[in-house]
């Protein structure tokens, strides 16, 4: 397979480059995809391999296998294609990573990914998790290949902070790869490690730079061909998600529509989506296209692309694009001295983690996993996992005296792994480290009910969002319905803590980690109330030790499949006693590793009445039977009948509570009602 780089080589400076071939100089390309057939005769065929969202995943199980894999389809694709070859990143290549990786700042994958041959990758956001100086300071340096951002800048100007671009001879043409970052950076890191910088519009960056090098001026740098690396992308896979559909996300649409013609390739990552699409190139005549790609996510897929530029008219006139599944390492593969290294540095890692990872800390009953939909996790579900570390952070914030918390809530992006059970239900120190892996502490803030609502509310993004809908893990004590059919912003109907509706008024103390309760920078995960509160405090407990800790205590643990968060539409107000009404509960079964599903509910009305509670009867009540399994939807209908307790003449309105229970997970609903006779 021999060294990575025997036909590329690193641009030091423009004056290396004149004598390559002619420029387009601003025309529209005129590109079609043929198909998986041949490039036509006459082109110079640039490969690029392409890699996004790698996570530090040398490792998933602690037997390196993983790394090798991957470090074996990227060299045999390589070899495959022959000459010609650029092997690139679309960012967070580091961060939110196994622990074989991670309990050495994931040195190893950086280690990793040079000895393999990555050239060149843009940053994402998760390369800022420890900051900008530990990226500019340590990543960087470290890293055998370049990092690339065209919309890093320093604080407060439009001078760049990073490399916009780098540029490479390939086959003796001039290819340039511009990164660009999610402009939600700001909102996914910690605000006080990039303090020192601004992101800004990642198109607004890569175009920037495709027009000068496209331009015809050699003193601003040239390209024949320009491939744009977008940590951002759209929010279905090539199975989920059509074309129109992925169009139909405004962030999506801005990357592909908006970017200059002069790009001949979009590579995207952040999303964790695996997709290939051909993308009318903006000006061009109808039909002709360009790729655009994501390969998903920790290194199951290497996306392959062959662009062939025909020096004719100095422009890619064709391509190819594929999804290529990483497989189990060959006997080939093992004989290659470029394998050899990149699986030693695997294997050193491993031994490195290995005694660590292996301790004991706790046991499980049964996986508690997050939320997943077709097998794949979905941060957009309701997870036993994320409620499980809400309800940690109360405990362990209230278990240092110091602080006192009444709810807790959890993100879903800051749950990277699941408690597997696996043979016995053994949880380990590596097994725990990997669920946390950012280092974050534990914080208090205090929020009115009318707060907290809201940052229920802000579940449902801000419009444009490549992820519309993040769903929170929330403490046990708190409950919530919703319609989404009601306009953004409106769509919690009431929420319930401790068995009582909220008070808009009253002050609740909410335990988070650092990333969510945060005064700095912009909203975290779009969750921009988390920075109207008060009393921001830190319990000094880091939440990855906070968790271990717990787990150890609280041993063995079982999964809780209740729903927090359940549909209710229309949302009932009104009972008026002997009629019916009608409405639909939804959402009431949790989509997460080992949930059954609820095949039954029952209803009752509540009421307080003198110090004692008296049932209000509900005989005439009409459910769906059986519930239609994994729709986790039923129809009720429901007559409330005079109850003999209740006295009409002196109080003709009861103020109640209908209360709706599916016995299988638990799962409850109490929604505040008014019964009038």
């Amino acid at each position: 397979m021999g060294l990575r780089r025997s036909t590329i080589t690193a641009a030091a400076s423009v004056s290396t480059l004149a004598a390559a071939a002619m420029l387009s100089t601003g025309a529209a390309n005129a590109a079609i995809n043929v198909g998986g057939g041949p490039l036509p005769a006459g082109t110079t065929p640039i490969n690029i391999l392409n890699i996004n969202d790698f996570h530090g995943r040398i490792d998933s199980n602690g037997t390196g296998a993983l790394g090798k894999n991957f470090a074996c389809t990227i060299l045999t694709q390589r070899a495959a294609l022959g000459s010609n070859v650029l092997t690139l990143g679309a960012g967070d290549l580091i961060g939110a990573s196994p622990f074989t990786s991670a309990v050495q700042d994931d040195n190893p994958s950086l280690d990793f990914l040079t000895a393999v041959g990555l050239d060149a990758s843009s940053v994402g956001n998760h390369e800022f998790d420890k900051g900008f100086d530990d990226l500019s300071g340590r990543v960087i340096p470290r890293a055998g290949f370049s990092y690339v951002g065209a919309n890093v800048y320093d604080k407060g100007t439009t001078d760049p902070a990073l490399d916009p671009y780098k540029l490479y001879t390939v086959g003796g043409i001039r290819v340039a790869v511009v990164g660009g970052v999610t402009s939600d950076t700001p909102s996914l890191v910690a605000g006080d490690g990039i303090a020192t910088i601004d992101i800004g519009d990642p198109v607004a960056g890569v175009n920037r730079v495709a027009n000068e090098l496209k331009d015809g001026n050699e003193a601003n740098g040239e390209a024949e061909i320009v491939i744009a690396e977008y940590h951002e992308g759209g929010p279905y896979s090539s199975t989920t998600g059509t074309l129109a559909q992925q169009l139909a996300v405004p962030v999506f649409a801005h990357l592909v529509n908006d970017t200059s013609a002069k790009v001949d390739a979009i590579l995207q990552g952040h999303t964790h989506q695996a997709y290939i699409y051909d993308v009318q190139i903006p000006g061009a005549a109808a039909g002709e296209t360009r790729p655009v790609l994501q390969t998903g996510n920790y290194a199951s897929n290497l996306g392959v692309i062959s662009l062939g530029y025909d020096p004719a008219t100095s422009s890619v006139t064709a391509y190819n694009a594929s999804l290529v599944p990483v497989t189990a390492y060959s006997p080939t593969c093992a004989a290659d001295p470029q394998w050899q290294s990149a699986a030693s540095i695997v294997d050193a890692a491993v031994a490195y983690a290995a005694p660590l990872a292996a301790q004991k800390i706790g046991s499980v009953t049964a996986t508690v996993s997050r939320g997943i939909t077709n097998g794949a996790e979905d941060r957009s579900q309701e997870s036993p996992l994320s409620n499980l570390i809400a309800q940690q952070y109360v405990e362990s914030v209230n278990a240092t005296g110091n602080l006192t918390a009444s709810i807790g809530i959890m993100n879903p992006g800051g749950v990277r792994a699941d408690l597997p059970f696996g043979t016995d239900g053994t949880i380990t120190f590596g097994q725990a480290a990997t669920i946390m892996p950012f280092g974050n502490t534990i914080k208090t803030v205090d929020l009115t009910g009318a707060q907290f609502k809201q940052v229920l509310e802000e579940q449902w993004q801000p419009a444009g969002s490549s992820r519309p809908y993040l769903q929170l893990g929330l403490s046990k004590n708190v409950t919530y319905t919703y319609d989404p059919n009601l306009p953004q912003g409106s769509r919690i109907t009431s929420v319930m803590v401790n068995g009582k509706p909220i008070n808009p008024t009253m002050v609740y103390t909410v335990a988070s980690n650092s990333f969510l309760v945060t005064q700095v920078g912009a909203a975290p995960d779009g969750f921009a109330t988390m920075q109207q509160g008060t009393n921001y405090r830190d319990s000094g407990l880091v939440d990855q030790n906070a968790f271990m800790d717990w787990v150890q205590a609280n041993s063995p643990i079982t999964p809780s499949f209740a729903k927090h968060g359940v549909a209710v539409v229309p949302m009932p107000g009104q009972f008026k006693v002997g009629a019916r009404q009608q409405f639909v509960v939804s959402g009431f079964d949790m989509n997460a590793t080992g949930a059954p599903h609820n095949a039954a509910v029952n209803s009752f009305f509540l009421k307080k009445r003198t110090g004692s509670t008296s049932t209000w009867t509900t005989t005439d009540t009409l459910v769906t039977s059986p519930i239609p399994a994994r729709r986790g939807e039923v129809t009720v209908q429901i007559r409330a009948n005079l109850p003999h307790l209740w006295d009409a003449r002196k109080q003709p309105n009861g103020q109640s509570m209908l209360r709706l229970t599916f016995p299988t997970t638990g799962t409850e609903v109490k929604i505040p009602v008014t019964i009038v006779k």
